[in-house]
C-alpha cells in the first residue's frame, strides 16, 4: 500500500492559505476560497430542512455523523453536523474535507485519510509556524493549540500526532514556509515557556504504528 504523501499535503495546505485574499486568524475553513472549485459548506440540519430528507438519511444512519463531501455534476457540497458540541471539531471536520478536495482524493482509504488529516493540521496550525513558536520559547501542547488556534482538544491531538507521523521526526520543509510564518506572525504572541515538546513528539513518533500506512 502506498504511503501518505505528507509533503504534498503540506504544500497544498500552505498554497491554500497563501491564496486567501482576506487572511485572518484563527483559520475559519468555512471562509476558505478555492479558485478551482465551487464549494458549498452546509450542515446536515440545514440541508435536511431544504430537502425534506432526514438526518439519518444524510448520515447513513449515523455512519458519517461528523461530515463528508458530496460531489455531483461539478457541484461540491461539504456536509457537517451542527449538533457537534465543539466548534473546534466542526472546524477540523470541514478542514479535513477540504483536504480531500484539494488533494483530489477519489477513494476512501487509510492513505487518503492520513493525508487529509495532515492537510487539516497544516491548514489550521501549520508545522512551520509551530516550529517558529518553539524556537521562540512556546510550549506546544494540546491545550496551547486549542486555546491559541481555536481548535478542539481532539483536533489539537491530531495536529501533534500528525507531526509525529513524519518519518525520522524531521520537519518537512517547503518553499512556502517563510511566507506562511509571516501570514501568522502578526496574530500570535509568545506567552508560554519552552518545555518538552520535542521529547513528546519523539515519544509519539516511536509509538505510532507506521505499518498501517
Amino acid at each position: 500500500m502506498a504511503k501518505p504523501n505528507f509533503k504534498r499535503a503540506k504544500e497544498e495546505a500552505y498554497k491554500t492559505l497563501m491564496l486567501q485574499e482576506n487572511f485572518s486568524f484563527p483559520i475559519n475553513p468555512k471562509k476558505i476560497k478555492l479558485k478551482e472549485y465551487d464549494i458549498k459548506i452546509i450542515s446536515f440540519q440545514e440541508y435536511a430542512q431544504k430537502t425534506n430528507l432526514s438526518i439519518n438519511q444524510l448520515t447513513s444512519n449515523g455512519n458519517t455523523n461528523d461530515g463528508y463531501t458530496y460531489i455531483r455534476n461539478n457541484n461540491i457540497l461539504i456536509f457537517y453536523n451542527e449538533d457537534i458540541e465543539t466548534e473546534g471539531r466542526k472546524t477540523w471536520t470541514i478542514s479535513h474535507e477540504l483536504g480531500h478536495i484539494v488533494l483530489n482524493h477519489t477513494t476512501q482509504c487509510d492513505k487518503n485519510e492520513a493525508e487529509a488529516n495532515f492537510f487539516a493540521a497544516q491548514l489550521l496550525a501549520p508545522q512551520c509556524v509551530l516550529k517558529d513558536l518553539v524556537k521562540n520559547g512556546a510550549r506546544i501542547t494540546p491545550l496551547y493549540l486549542s486555546e491559541k488556534f481555536k481548535i478542539s482538544k481532539e483536533a489539537s491531538e491530531n495536529c501533534i500526532n500528525s507531526l509525529a507521523k513524519v518519518i525520522d521526526n524531521e520537519f518537512i520543509t517547503t518553499d512556502y514556509d517563510d511566507i506562511v510564518i509571516q501570514l501568522f506572525k502578526p496574530y500570535i504572541n509568545i506567552d508560554y515557556s519552552y518545555d518538552s515538546y520535542f521529547d513528546e513528539l519523539e515519544d509519539r513518533r516511536k509509538n505510532f504504528n507506521f505499518s498501517k500506512y
